[in-house]
């Protein structure tokens, strides 16, 4: 979870651009990347995986209420050692305080922020071309005649193999973009031009729809969020490692 700043989590399966008020749940045994976008600082909560039942069975992003961003910060707090180990002084109340995080992550109602990889060939050239210009406008009757496949059939597979229609896979890009220029501290305006919307109002719309607020509250909130102290990190976690690290301004 970044305290601060964006993360970017590919796996083989998508990609997920996460904010500070979310989280992205790893399962065990899958192959990902976390890039940085730009300064950040960040949160991760190691589990056993006798103590990963109730978690989803795939990479899934989470929202990450304030009350959770808070018990975090204690648990932070509590790793004295530089070399992020848990004071024996603390260590019951330590592992008790990562039991209710990990139950509280449990429960977090599931955000929709990832951005599933088609597996067809003729869909992956339309993707890596809107991931190289979102703010791409050609539609799949445009594309059709690139790829070589008719505009319905591009639509079937597209639904098919990544859960959503067209529009909605480029919606979600653009919001993921969107995310990232924000955070950087890009107006409404320029992001929204940027994206290739006519109009601030445009995409403020597109914005509520997907985040559920708008984006001037959404940078409000980006700015009231709790600090968190980064403690070194360490892999060395006793019993069900589930210790809370950090890697700051990565």
């Amino acid at each position: 979870m970044p305290v601060k700043g964006v993360l970017s989590v590919i796996t083989p399966a998508g990609r997920y651009i996460v904010p500070p008020e979310q989280a992205v749940w790893v399962p065990p045994f899958v192959d990902h990347e976390v890039i940085a976008l730009g300064q950040v600082q960040l949160s991760s909560l190691y589990l056993d995986e006798t103590r990963i039942g109730g978690f989803p069975p795939d990479c899934t992003c989470l929202s990450v209420k304030p009350v959770l961003q808070l018990l975090l910060q204690e648990a932070n707090a509590l790793v004295k050692s530089e070399a992020g180990l848990i004071d024996p002084d603390f260590k019951d109340r330590v592992m008790r305080l990562l039991m209710v995080i990990r139950d509280f992550m449990v429960l977090a109602p599931k955000v929709a922020l990832d951005l599933p990889y088609p597996r067809d060939k003729k869909l992956l050239r339309i993707t890596e071309a809107l991931l190289a210009d979102p703010s791409e406008q050609r539609t799949l009757v445009d594309w059709q005649r690139e790829v070589g496949a008719s505009a319905r059939t591009l639509a079937r597979l597209f639904k098919q193999q990544t859960g959503l229609s067209y529009s909605q896979w480029l919606q979600r890009l653009r919001l993921q973009v969107a995310i990232q220029m924000l955070s950087r501290g890009e107006s409404v305006l320029t992001t929204a031009l940027s994206l290739g919307y006519a109009s601030g109002s445009a995409f403020g719309y597109m914005f509520r729809q997907l985040m559920g607020v708008a984006p001037s509250q959404y940078l409000l909130a980006q700015n009231t969020l709790p600090k968190i102290q980064c403690p070194k990190y360490s892999s060395k976690q006793p019993h069900i490692k589930s210790h809370v690290a950090s890697q700051c301004e990565r």
